[in-house]
């Protein structure tokens, strides 16, 4: 008995079977759409698995930097609006000729390695995103003497003697300095995977400190674009992951707006006769906001 194989496309999206229609040959059945089933883009959501542990540490030694920080990454995934960087898989040939015809014969295929993927968000008051980006570039390495310090948590035995010692560090190393990225794409519905990836080892590339030029009277919103150096991973296991993610954002999510409670209308503080209060509390229908709790 022959051994099955894995299907190395388990937990996406099945395409319909088409082959008992004519599509485009001959006149096209517009009264039948059943064979026009059409992949759209534009369906997509980013999941942070994984902060840098440095920057964790650096969160639990002042307020200022866990609210950067925590809200740093709850906006990378609520307000995702799509990535570029995906590559196609590519293949390299060699001729088979007599000197006169040649044949080319696939010799090598390509997936694409480390790639730098591009996001774009809109920069809120408070220069939210830019400040967290600095802080992680300087903490790699000062611009100005190329040290790797993490802001001051990796200090000398000297600079360990007092009581901070137990925010402070013991080591560097890159597996303290990079994210980790689930990048589930789908199809219309947001409720089948098209394909997910892993954006693996991901370091920001760039902090938008030039959103700091200005001219008076030109005033607009500052979206910026965030830049990430991240190694990609796809594949069936990938793909199984990003089907439970998505599980679990549409069980958390209202993409229906006819059931959903606006905060004027449902919040704790939510208008009724009698109450015209100020709007409180966000919706109930978000059962679980915090991005921290996605792991466990």
């Amino acid at each position: 008995m022959a051994e099955k194989l894995n299907n190395i496309f388990d937990s996406t999206l099945s395409p319909k079977d088409v082959t008992t229609f004519t599509l485009m040959r001959g006149v096209p059945d517009y009264t039948n759409l059943a064979q026009f089933d059409l992949y759209e883009t534009g369906y997509s959501f980013l999941v942070c698995l994984k902060i840098p542990e440095f920057l964790n540490t650096l969160a639990d030694t002042n307020t200022e930097y866990e609210t950067l920080i925590k809200n740093y990454t709850h906006i990378l995934e609520y307000d995702f609006r799509g990535a570029q960087g995906i590559e196609d898989i590519t293949t390299e040939t060699a001729a088979l000729t007599n000197g006169i015809s040649d044949l080319n014969i696939i010799t090598r295929t390509t997936e694409q390695g480390g790639t730098n993927f591009t996001m774009n968000y809109f920069e809120r008051s408070g220069s939210l995103l830019t400040k967290v980006n600095e802080l992680y570039i300087r903490g790699i390495k000062d611009p100005r003497t190329q040290m790797k310090r993490y802001n001051g948590l990796l200090r000398s035995r000297v600079g360990r003697s007092d009581a901070s010692q137990r925010n402070l560090m013991n080591e560097k190393g890159y597996q303290y300095e990079v994210f980790h990225f689930l990048l589930i794409v789908t199809d219309n519905t947001g409720l089948n995977v098209e394909k997910a990836y892993i954006l693996a080892s991901a370091q920001p590339s760039l902090a938008n400190t030039s959103i700091y030029n200005v001219t008076r009277g030109e005033i607009s919103f500052q979206e910026i674009s965030l830049g990430f150096n991240a190694y990609p991973i796809s594949g069936r296991i990938v793909n199984q992951k990003g089907a439970e993610f998505l599980d679990w954002i549409n069980d958390h999510t209202c993409f229906d707006e006819m059931e959903f409670g606006y905060d004027i209308l449902c919040g704790k503080n939510a208008v009724s006769r009698g109450n015209t209060g100020v709007v409180g509390a966000a919706s109930p229908t978000v059962d679980d906001p915090n991005p921290d709790t996605w792991n466990e």
